[in-house]
């Protein structure tokens, strides 16, 4: 959009392929190119280094090129090093209860660092999203203050990708069973997330204002299937 030359790596079929089913991924790959972004499926960053001004990434597939700038999405490995020391309770992130409490219970653990059972999704997870770390550490703040509230916050996240939108919440895992209401196919509809007859997860494609709803039907022990949700969600004209 700046007029910048952008080059796209990445190891699935298509893009975003641990979220997006494989039709949409692969779509967005056409979609990228159009915007004039040069897209290498099945393709990783296997070396970067620095020789002089240019960065010169190789990839897996022995291709060499330079780059002003390079932008790793890797996702994280939570640091509990500090906490582990404390004498704490880790495995995959900071363990925390309802009250965002670790097993010492004067230390408290929010973010993305913070592994904690979400009563919906009948699940501990840890979350690396933006809404996840605002509305946990607000609520950790509230808990050493004095307030009882159990958290029970179902975190949702979302992105714009040129022209097209879409919000999500709960686990949007695109590894587990999929089921897809189209509008519109490919340009307008509502992605649901199963396991074990439940709604993990939903994600509005192009469908804004359905956050809540998906909340609550995430929140419904089903159990659901595929007919189901076919016009379950529906974004308000």
């Amino acid at each position: 959009m700046n007029g910048c030359k952008v080059t796209m790596f990445f190891p699935e079929p298509g893009i975003g392929g641990r979220v997006f089913p494989e039709q949409l991924g692969a779509y967005l790959v056409d979609y990228f190119r159009s915007k004039g972004v040069d897209v290498h499926p099945g393709e990783t960053i296997t070396n970067v280094e620095r020789h002089g001004e240019e960065i010169i990434a190789t990839t897996s597939g022995g291709q060499t090129m330079a780059a002003d700038i390079v932008v790793a999405g890797l996702g994280i490995i939570p640091e509990t090093t500090l906490a582990e020391q404390a004498g704490l309770d880790v495995g995959n992130g900071i363990v925390v209860n309802d009250h965002l409490q670790t097993t010492v219970p004067t230390i408290y653990a929010a973010g993305d660092v913070a592994n904690v059972m979400i009563p919906a999704l009948q699940r501990r997870v840890r979350v690396e999203h933006e809404d996840n770390s605002l509305t946990m550490g607000r609520a950790a703040g509230r808990a050493m203050a004095g307030d009882t509230t159990p958290y029970s916050y179902l975190p949702a996240f979302y992105s714009d990708l040129f022209d097209v939108g879409y919000e999500a919440v709960g686990l949007a895992d695109a590894r587990t069973e999929t089921v897809v209401d189209w509008k519109e196919p490919l340009k307008d509809g509502v992605i649901y997330y199963l396991g074990d007859g439940r709604v993990q997860g939903v994600l509005t494609w192009n469908q804004f204002g359905l956050v809540d709803a998906a909340r609550e039907l995430i929140a419904q022990p089903g159990p659901f299937t595929a007919n189901d949700l076919i016009g379950k969600l529906v974004a308000p004209e």
